[in-house]
């Protein structure tokens, strides 16, 4: 009889339909006919996407492009396409109307999202800030500063150099068409940059149409930006509001998806809540200016969660508490989304630089990468810190062997929670040593590097192995934070590997002294039969009697004869359980064995 393929418990079969809906790597037909329905630019009534165009056309000699396309196209990563097409998935038909109207404004909304903050750094030390909530905003400010740069170009000496512009930052949440047109057009941004910042797996499948190649190390030093990966932690106080979560991660552009841990039945936990970890990506994007032109920057930032609480509230606030006969309420972050946070602490200067003043005017465009790194690597310590309790936990749950062997306590939770770690700390470990590696070696190249949209001509790349920094020095103090981050990581490693040493060993030790236990069952059981043995047979042969007048008599010479043999049964198996006659056995059967050879 054949079987069915066996299920793991904690598979989740929606998600892989939901993957590979729209087909995958390898069929090539199948997807190309979804392309075909979420296609804007082949309709002439839509307005013109220039780097969208670019983009498409770029895809065929790099595909792993193409990704990008599509998710301007349908205006979130296609694996929402379900959600957002009119047509039925399977028929084709149109899909009634009130559907169609709600899944056409949802579309239209996903790709005009704008919320983008720019920041200008003058040379005086201040910082302007402007908020641009549409896409008609952003490309105003765009256009502004081009109108900015001309006027600047027009002027020669004169005063005005103190208000300089020295940086020019756009800091956006979340992605959309419209804001990944407007910035890719007008500053000509590569598109690997979006590309990257899109998805965020830890891994892929062989099937996955979003695998992204790895790119040489040496092939690098035409790129511009630099991307930092990292985890944050969020409480539920239920399971239903980290659904609800897992909901509201649906509804951002980019593919973001709290997960849950499996580490929420300890003692002192509540049992309905959670604590979802998600995986996240921030990605700055510099473009140095020529002839005493202001810098551009552009940084990507994942929209956060809003339900649920973070995990102790959050990271520490890094700056020195005021002294006593401070005045008024200190100011401090609005700790409601990672946008807010940063336009907080970019616009003031990092401790490193309170108490290492400098004159120079380069500092500003520092300024915005070490705000990043402080709140990355305060988020890095966080987690490190909840990994480090729940190691702590399962190691005060495993001292107590009684407890932990009790039938109460389950014993397989101490390993699954185990194998959680063992599969994530590797992975962050992994997402530590990357930022170490790329952040502190980030280039910066100017225009002449790089490949326009409109032109035709291939320019050589830089021929320099290791260029400059984005970060402000290879040795600046964060550097530090970082690397006690990824040691925490290894040390979790390493005690994670003994626990579940221990835990195993623990377990296999119980198994033997309940197998003893059955064995010693099976002793008693075998007794008892050994006693019975005797008994059976003197019936079996007396039962061929068929005078029943001599029942009594036949009774009396059963047990005379039956009580005699079981004890001799009885005592001769005794005879062969003592440690003597078990020897000489052994020594019998030894020396049979070498006659045989």
């Amino acid at each position: 009889m054949k079987t069915a393929n066996p299920v793991y418990d904690f598979f989740r079969p929606e998600l892989r339909d939901e993957s590979y809906a729209i087909g995958d790597v390898y069929s090539t037909e199948e997807v190309n006919k979804a392309q075909e329905q979420w296609d804007i630019l082949s309709n002439p009534e839509k307005k013109k996407y220039p780097y969208l165009e670019h983009v498409k056309l770029l895809s065929g000699t790099w595909p792993h492009l193409r990704l990008l396309a599509d998710f301007m196209e349908v205006s979130t990563t296609p694996l929402r396409w379900k959600d957002l097409s009119t047509m039925h998935p399977t028929t084709g038909a149109n899909l009634d109307a009130e559907v169609r109207n709600k899944r056409t404004e949802d579309r239209d909304e996903r790709a005009c999202r704008t919320n983008v903050t720019v920041l200008r750094y003058l040379a005086s030390g201040e910082v302007e800030e402007m908020s641009c909530k549409t896409s008609n905003e952003l490309v105003s400010a765009l256009d502004g500063r081009c109108v900015e740069e001309s006027e600047d170009e027009g002027v020669s000496g004169g005063g005005g150099a103190f208000d300089e512009c020295k940086l020019r930052l756009y800091v956006v949440e979340d992605l959309s068409r419209d804001v990944i047109e407007a910035l890719g057009s007008k500053l000509d941004i590569e598109p690997a940059f979006f590309r990257e910042h899109i998805v965020d797996y830890a891994w892929c499948n062989i099937r996955d149409r979003w695998q992204d190649p790895p790119n040489l190390r040496v092939a690098e030093g035409h790129r511009r930006w630099v991307q930092l990966r990292y985890v944050t932690a969020r409480y539920y106080k239920t399971s239903q509001e980290f659904k609800e979560g897992v909901k509201e991660a649906e509804r951002f552009n980019v593919l973001r998806r709290p997960d849950d841990d499996v580490n929420n039945k300890a003692v002192w936990d509540d049992r309905e809540a959670i604590v979802g970890i998600t995986r996240s990506r921030a990605s700055f994007w510099l473009k140095k200016g020529e002839s005493g032109k202001e810098d551009v920057g552009v940084l990507l930032l994942d929209p956060t969660i809003q339900i649920g609480t973070p995990l102790w509230y959050g990271y520490r606030n890094w700056e020195p508490t005021p002294g006593i006969n401070t005045h008024g309420t200190p100011a401090g972050p609005h700790r409601t989304s990672l946008f807010q946070d940063f336009i907080y602490w970019a616009k003031k200067s990092p401790p490193s630089q309170l108490m290492n003043p400098s004159s120079s005017p380069k500092i500003n465009t520092h300024m915005p990468m070490q705000t990043l790194l402080y709140l990355i690597c305060s988020e890095w310590l966080t987690i490190s810190d909840y990994i480090r309790t729940r190691i702590g936990i399962i190691e005060w749950e495993i001292s107590n062997p009684d407890h932990f062997l009790s039938k109460d306590f389950g014993i397989d939770d101490a390993l699954k929670k185990l194998h959680v770690w063992r599969r994530l700390v590797p992975l962050y470990r992994e997402m530590l040593t990357d930022s170490l590696q790329r952040v502190f070696r980030t280039p910066i190249h100017d225009t002449s590097t790089t490949i326009t949209i409109n032109s035709n001509d291939s320019i050589p790349l830089p021929t320099h192995s290791y260029p400059p920094s984005l970060a402000p020095t290879s040795t600046h103090p964060i550097k530090s934070d970082f690397s006690r981050a990824l040691s925490y990581m290894e040390e979790y490693q390493q005690r994670i590997d003994r626990l579940t040493s221990v835990v195993t060993a623990i377990i296999s030790i119980e198994d033997s002294r309940r197998s003893q236990d059955d064995n010693r069952n099976v002793a008693r059981l075998t007794w008892l039969a050994t006693f019975f043995i005797p008994l059976s047979y003197i019936a079996s042969l007396f039962s061929m009697q068929d005078d029943l007048s001599t029942l009594g008599r036949t009774m009396k010479i059963y047990f005379a004869t039956a009580v005699p043999v079981a004890a001799f049964a009885m005592g001769l198996a005794w005879v062969l359980t003592l440690p003597w006659v078990i020897g000489v056995m052994r020594g019998l059967g030894g020396k049979k064995a070498a006659r045989k050879g």
